[in-house]
């Protein structure tokens, strides 16, 4: 029996099929009776979008499988980046209230909470990353339930990436340098044990909050998130070692990228995707933020926000600028 578990399955009853994929991974042995849990889903949006955000009946189902055997369950996300949104605005635009109450689990903005700093030594450089001490400190159990999705700046974006979500100044988008390093650490210090990837609605082509939703109907879950990422990254067509966060935490002891070392539940190849990603000039230009506090602060934190921000709104589509307006809320 390996030690790396992974499920795969085509949804045709949700609860049953999130309930077998648990079973599969041997949920049991990481969730014990009176646990407290945290569930991380991707709300990068204030409201549902396909393919985008992590679909609320999903979140629903695994809430109502949990709820009779987990002492406390925990739904959490911080506010969204830029002051684009509160997690609050995110909880109700998916419905989450009536779903926690429905459940009997709680929601935590983690922008509100206490929180640390933590350094320490990736692959060579030294980087710091701000966790709330919920997350440290409290639960038993942490849950990653992102969407399967393409990402112009870090090639993909499943459970390692969700995690930068955890981050709960609102301005980290100001600490994208050396993004696959912090994300490396943050793995190392959230510690996900279970990993359910929403592939009800994937997305292809210009993700993480563009790109063409694709009806997939797939539920991923796997008990290590490098294994969780490492397959569902190459299950899009795109291997697991042109993504640098995958590998650097390969290479910190966190997991796995070799799926011959992974016990399946059935043979993953029939479901292959072939997405590809694609960038855009703005997202070329972009990629010098991701390089450069100084030039993230320039663009993001200073007075030439608006006059950048101009500029940009002209190179973008119609369905890019369509969502930019409605995350600031313009008709």
């Amino acid at each position: 029996m390996k030690d790396y578990l992974a499920s795969i399955i085509k949804v045709s009853n949700l609860h049953e099929d999130i309930i077998n994929s648990l079973e599969f991974i041997k949920w049991k042995d990481s969730i014990r009776n009176g646990s407290m849990v945290f569930i991380k889903p991707n709300f990068t949006y204030p409201f549902y979008k396909e393919g985008i955000t992590t679909n609320p009946v999903v979140l629903k189902e695994i809430l109502a499988i949990l709820k009779d055997r987990a002492g406390r369950v925990i739904v959490g996300e911080s506010n969204g980046g830029n002051h684009s949104f509160t997690a609050n605005q995110a909880f109700k635009g998916h419905g989450m209230p009536e779903i926690c109450k429905e459940t009997g689990a709680e929601l935590v903005n983690l922008s509100t909470l206490p929180s640390r700093f933590i350094e320490d030594t990736i692959q060579g450089k030294r980087v710091k990353v701000q966790v709330p001490d919920l997350l440290v400190d409290e639960i038993d159990c942490f849950i990653s339930v992102p969407v399967l999705k393409v990402h112009v700046m870090t090639t993909i974006t499943l459970s390692m990436k969700n995690l930068w979500g955890c981050y709960p100044d609102t301005m980290r988008c100001l600490q994208h340098k050396y993004l696959s390093r912090k994300l490396t650490l943050l793995t190392k210090v959230i510690k996900p044990k279970i990993v359910l990837i929403d592939g009800t609605y994937a997305l292809n082509g210009h993700g993480p909050m563009y790109g063409e939703p694709v009806k997939t109907d797939l539920l991923i879950a796997a008990n290590n998130p490098v294994v969780a990422d490492a397959f569902g990254s190459t299950l899009m067509g795109i291997p697991a070692s042109r993504v640098e966060h995958i590998m650097f935490a390969e290479k910190e002891g966190l997991g796995t990228t070799d799926l011959d070392a992974v016990q399946f539940n059935d043979d993953w190849k029939k479901y292959q995707l072939q997405f590809q990603v694609n960038k855009t000039l703005i997202d070329s230009l972009s990629t010098i933020l991701f390089n450069s506090e100084c030039m993230a602060k320039l663009v993001m934190d200073s007075p030439m926000k608006p006059i950048i921000y101009g500029v940009a709104s002209k190179l973008r589509n119609k369905n890019e600028q369509n969502v930019v307006d409605e995350l600031e809320g313009r008709d």
